[in-house]
C-alpha cells in the first residue's frame, strides 16, 4: 500500500516523512505531490544517507497498522 517515496515538507519535523498513499505521510500530514519532490525511499543505503533521518512520527509508525488502517482493517 505505501508508495516507496520520501519527501521533505520543511514542517519542522527535521527529516522526510514516508508517504503512505499518494499525499499522505505515515505521520498524517498531507500534501500536494505536484508541488512536492518526492524521492524514492532508497533501503540499501550508507550511515549518513539522507534518508536516515526520517520525520520522527513516521519513524516510529508501524507500517502494518497504517496499511491496515487504510484498508478499514483496523481502526
Amino acid at each position: 500500500m505505501t508508495t516507496g517515496h520520501v519527501v521533505n515538507l520543511d514542517i519542522g519535523h527535521n527529516g522526510f516523512c514516508v508517504e503512505s498513499l499518494i499525499g499522505v505521510t505515515y505521520c498524517g500530514r498531507t500534501f500536494d505531490p505536484e508541488n512536492h519532490e518526492r524521492e524514492v525511499y532508497v533501503v540499501d543505503r550508507n550511515s549518513d544517507h539522507p534518508h536516515n533521518s526520517l520525520c520522527f512520527d513516521c519513524s516510529k509508525a508501524n507500517s502494518h497498522r497504517v496499511r491496515g488502517a487504510v484498508r478499514g482493517e483496523m481502526a
